[in-house]
């Protein structure tokens, strides 16, 4: 039986082609995580003096469930947007975190009001 050697130019050709692009991962859409359940009680105090920061996760084609996330210092924390403990802690501490929000042109007033009175 007759053994097939190929030369090792093509066997480095053959691995090239059959690897994956390096490059090709760069062009890939960021993971998004999404809020899955949502935190309707009155939040604890505890859990209100750990937060960091504050995103808004929207209810478009990414995630399914408009929230709050709260971002604490080891983890975060999904409300329902119409918790009122959520509400009335943004209307009196809000102001610090505005900068935090993923949408900059929008406001405090408008995400309480949002909340308040979803669309």
């Amino acid at each position: 039986m007759k053994e097939l050697f190929l030369p090792t130019s093509i066997l480095m050709l053959l691995l090239l082609l059959l690897s994956p692009d390096p490059g090709a991962a760069s062009l890939l859409q960021p993971i998004t995580t999404c809020c899955t359940q949502l935190y309707r009680r009155p939040l604890p105090n505890k859990i209100l003096r750990k937060v960091i920061w504050v995103e808004l996760q929207e209810a478009d084609g990414d995630c399914h469930l408009q929230a709050f996330v709260l971002y604490l210092t080891e983890r975060s924390v999904c409300v329902h947007p119409k918790n009122r403990s959520l509400i009335q802690w943004l209307e009196r501490h809000g102001k610090r975190f505005q900068g935090t929000l993923r949408n900059p042109n929008l406001g405090l007033e408008e995400i309480v009001w949002s909340c308040q009175y979803p669309k």
